[in-house]
């Protein structure tokens, strides 16, 4: 390990950082493909519902894409 934090900013803070969707998604079972499906789906709307409201916390969404993608 070169000393960096590898939790910092790997909170549920919109927006994320793709590595930490990768490393959510990978931790959950997930694929990275399926990740970076997830992540540029919700960059493509800037982070917001479809009536302009500002997502608070993307492993709230992660986790719902997950359950829908399992169930």
């Amino acid at each position: 390990m070169n000393g960096t934090n590898v939790t910092a900013g790997s909170g549920g803070k919109v927006p994320p950082l793709f590595d930490h969707v990768r490393d959510y998604f990978s931790l959950k079972g997930i694929s990275i493909d399926e990740a970076e499906i997830f992540y540029y789906h919700f960059e493509s709307m800037d982070w917001e519902s479809e009536n302009g409201t500002p997502f608070s916390n993307w492993k709230t969404l992660a986790d719902d894409w997950i359950w829908n993608l399992l169930n």
